[in-house]
């Protein structure tokens, strides 16, 4: 079970037009700062934000968490910058479980779930000689191949993972511990893609294993596509 966060900003479509035709720059500004003050809060509590589409950003946190602890917190910390009102749902559940529920969001205010103790997979994919390929066909063909990767994996692991771009040649999938197996194919099914994987209670530190994973396959001269890292554990 994953205890799985979404931050709402309710009336955000209104508030953009209402800002007028000179307002693009303004507002990439303004999500920017709202998505640094959540990753850091987030961060404070051995959890991780990922900005998804910026007006409804998702969070995940350790089941041990003091739910209404953090959630005050973050509207403490948001309350300067946010130009509207948040919601916060946390929810308890397997991925697949969770990513169904959030379907209606629209019906989730201010509620949050109590999980027992639960393990998150983080599978952090990375490209191979990437930053050979940005001098020899620039950035934006680059930005390109990445994007086209993670349509794949979006489209592919939909189901059961939460995939995120997290900039570079960096591709992150988020899952339950039980379907870390299905998610490392789909990821390593592209050739050239390994994939550092990280298991723990707290996101932070789950994602801190995945790029341990990541060094290691490095450091062994990428003769395997992928390693995980659980409880101190090379698997």
């Amino acid at each position: 079970m994953v205890l799985v966060g979404s931050v709402r900003f309710v009336g955000y479509r209104e508030w953009t037009e209402s800002l007028g035709k000179d307002r693009e720059w303004y507002i990439q500004v303004v999500q920017s700062r709202l998505y640094q003050v959540i990753q850091h809060i987030s961060s404070e509590y051995e959890g991780l934000a990922l900005p998804l589409r910026y007006d409804i950003q998702l969070i995940m946190i350790p089941s041990s968490v003091d739910a209404a602890k953090f959630v005050k917190a973050l509207r403490n910390s948001l309350k300067p910058y946010t130009p509207t009102p948040i919601r916060v749902t946390l929810l308890c559940g397997n991925i697949p479980e969770v990513l169904e529920r959030v379907k209606n969001y629209e019906e989730l205010g201010d509620y949050w779930e109590r999980c027992g103790p639960s393990k998150i997979a983080i599978a952090h994919a990375d490209i191979n000689n990437f930053t050979q390929a940005t001098y020899d066909h620039g950035p934006y063909n680059t930005y390109v191949k990445v994007m086209d990767i993670l349509s794949s994996y979006v489209k592919a692991l939909k189901d059961i993972a939460i995939v995120q771009y997290l900039g570079g040649d960096n591709i992150a999938a988020i899952t339950s511990e039980e379907n870390i197996r299905q998610v490392i194919s789909a990821l390593t099914s592209i050739d050239g893609v390994k994939v550092g994987v990280g298991v723990s209670e707290e996101p932070r530190n789950a994602f801190a294993l995945a790029a341990e994973a990541l060094t290691l396959i490095r450091s062994e001269g990428r003769v395997r596509k992928y390693c995980i890292l659980k409880s101190g554990k090379d698997i």
